[in-house]
């Protein structure tokens, strides 16, 4: 036993050292000039050139509060997420009823109790009810009967697969977020969940808001949709505002005849007063988009579309841009089909030759060429247009670009929340924070050598210890920093040294009890111990549920609450133990404590 603490001193050095050991990047990136962070934070693999190759390279990030950026807070639409699905999954409903030849005889989507969609069927008879209910319902069993009657039934999504499609739509919407920015150039970024319907993004560096914003919030759902060009509804129309005209014009097939583009044309501003127009009037099978504004910006017009959508963005492996050539000067993007996608995309073209097929893009029909011939590639363009310089035209074709190959978002989002923290504040935020987390370290440390002089000396020995252990976990796990963490860091100090002032103080109760050193030394631990244990546990909970339930910077601070609480209690329970035995171990007859 007289050599036992010379075996934990050394295993003291061996951890110390690992620590040490992990923190070298940290070292190395907070050591690094402005134009170096620059670099890395462009570049994420940056800044594996500025660490050794032996050492790893996760560092401690500072977040947005010290190094400055953008935090944006989005809200995910649930309810369209799950009106949407409800949509798809009544569609192959209705597939299916025809294909068992089932007398439905009526199928829409109406709000039901609690303002859910629900679908209805009418059937033709009770016959028909019974048959669909064996053959068609027993298949989805995501639906659920909500009322049901002899010949008619209400039906709607189960609420265990409902919340599926909250936390699925939630998640997926984060992965395509973070797919974004990953694109986007930002290599410190964090996204997190927060409640049911929100993610919050934070972006260290970024400084162009709008980019962002636009990059982030745009859907990029992409569909490929037939134009129908032999209704003549609109010009059949008697009540058509003063505001807008019926406009019809002709193109050329490839068999050298022409086809009908019958549409209206209304000012830009009046889009809104359009939809609720034609609310009612558009035939049954078909759906009305509304195409890029005029070249003045002043002008928009309609399409007729048919309701199918015979492709989407699913199906889409790349997107590149194109720089345009010297008859069309425009930016474009191509488009590249998966092998899926190309199948149905050669298909669709085979049989739609001298068609329009409308490209609509987040529910704008951005061109709707004419199919001249069998397209087997699966290749398709989207032609840039508007009235924009040819500079703004490339920006949107890259940002275009970018959102599609990161993938459409499952369901729209709305900015809850956006502000932006400048360089210099980060940078005062950062020295203030140093300044802080050093003087407290320092006045405890002093006072703590003052009022307990070599039993002071050894708890300031495991303060260093148990801040290094605390910054090498953060290192190793590339956590971000921010104020509220600092913070955290010095209440750390203040629970090690709680720690430490209990068994100080259990030990100078047992020498003045007349024991010698050692023995108080062994007593006073031992006495300690439970006081010790109970305060970190409870901090420990108290942690846990800030980690839980708090967000962004609550949920910083109570990360480092809760390493600093289980550092703490082994730096003070055996690191310090070890020096104490070490001094002790010629057991001499007084300790300065």
């Amino acid at each position: 036993m007289q050599n036992s603490w010379k075996i934990r001193f050394v295993f003291a050095i061996l951890s110390l050292s690992l620590a040490a050991y992990l923190l070298i990047p940290s070292a190395v990136y907070f050591s690094l000039s402005p134009t170096e962070l620059s670099e890395v934070r462009r570049d994420r693999d940056a800044f594996s050139r500025y660490v050794p190759s032996w050492a790893p390279t996760n560092h401690i990030v500072p977040g947005l509060d010290l190094q400055g950026g953008i935090h944006i807070v989005l809200g995910v639409d649930l309810d369209k997420a799950i009106s949407d699905k409800l949509g798809r999954i009544g569609s192959r409903v209705k597939k299916l009823a025809e294909e068992e030849k089932i007398a439905v005889t009526s199928f829409s989507t109406t709000k039901g109790a609690g303002d859910a969609d629900h679908l209805e069927l009418q059937f033709a008879d009770s016959a028909s009810l019974t048959a669909f209910k064996s053959k068609i319902l027993d298949k989805f069993s995501e639906l659920v009967i909500a009322h049901e009657t002899d010949n008619s039934m209400s039906l709607a999504l189960d609420h265990r697969f409902i919340a599926s499609v909250h936390q699925d739509t939630v998640g997926q919407t984060m992965n395509t977020l973070r797919n974004r920015i990953d694109k986007l150039g930002v290599t410190e970024p964090s996204i997190a969940r927060r409640g049911d319907d929100q993610v919050q993004i934070q972006l260290p560096g970024l400084s162009d808001p709008k980019r962002a914003r636009l990059i982030l919030g745009r859907t990029a759902q992409l569909q490929f949709q037939l134009a129908n060009d032999d209704t003549t509804f609109l010009q059949e129309l008697k009540d058509i505002p003063e505001y807008a005209k019926v406009v019809a014009s002709a193109y050329g097939k490839p068999n050298n005849s022409s086809g009908k583009d019958i549409f209206l044309s209304f000012p830009t501003e009046k889009l809104e007063a359009i939809k609720t127009y034609l609310t009612g009037k558009v035939p049954a099978g078909n759906t009305i988009a509304f195409g890029q504004p005029s070249a003045d910006g002043k002008m928009l017009r309609t399409y007729t579309l048919f309701e199918k959508v015979e492709l989407t963005g699913d199906d889409l492996v790349d997107a590149r841009v194109s720089m345009g050539s010297e008859t069309d000067p425009r930016p474009s993007v191509g488009l590249t089909m998966s092998p899926t996608g190309a199948m149905l995309f050669d298909e669709l073209s085979a049989r739609s030759i001298g068609k329009r097929l409308a490209i609509v893009l987040e529910d704008k029909v951005d061109s709707a060429p004419v199919i001249q011939t069998r397209i087997s590639g699966g290749n398709a363009n989207i032609t840039m247009g508007g009235a924009r310089t040819k500079q703004e035209m490339l920006t949107d074709a890259n940002d275009l670009a970018l959102v599609l190959k990161a993938g459409a978002l499952p369901a729209a989002v709305t900015f809850r929340e956006e502000r932006s923290v400048g360089p210099s504040l980060g940078a005062d935020s950062v020295k203030a924070g140093k300044f802080a987390f050093m003087v407290s370290g320092l006045l405890v440390g002093l006072f703590m050598i003052i009022y307990y002089r070599f039993a002071g000396l050894v708890s300031v020995i495991g303060l260093v210890f148990n801040m290094t252990f605390v910054l090498a976990v953060l290192s190793w796990l590339g956590a971000t920093i921010t104020l509220p963490g600092i913070a955290g860091l010095a209440l750390t100090i203040g629970m090690a040294v709680d720690a430490n002032v209990i068994i100080n103080e259990r030990i100078r109760e047992e020498l003045r009890a007349g024991k010698m050193p050692r023995s108080a030394i062994r007593a006073g631990y031992d006495a300690a111990l439970s006081a010790v244990m109970d305060a970190n546990i409870t901090t420990f909970i108290a942690g846990l549920v800030l980690w839980q339930y708090g967000t962004g910077p609550v949920q910083n601070f109570a990360t480092m609450l809760l390493i600093g609480t289980i550092t703490s209690v082994v730096t003070a329970v055996l690191i310090t133990r070890i020096f104490f035995d070490m001094a002790t171990s010629n057991n001499p007859s007084t300790l300065s404590i």
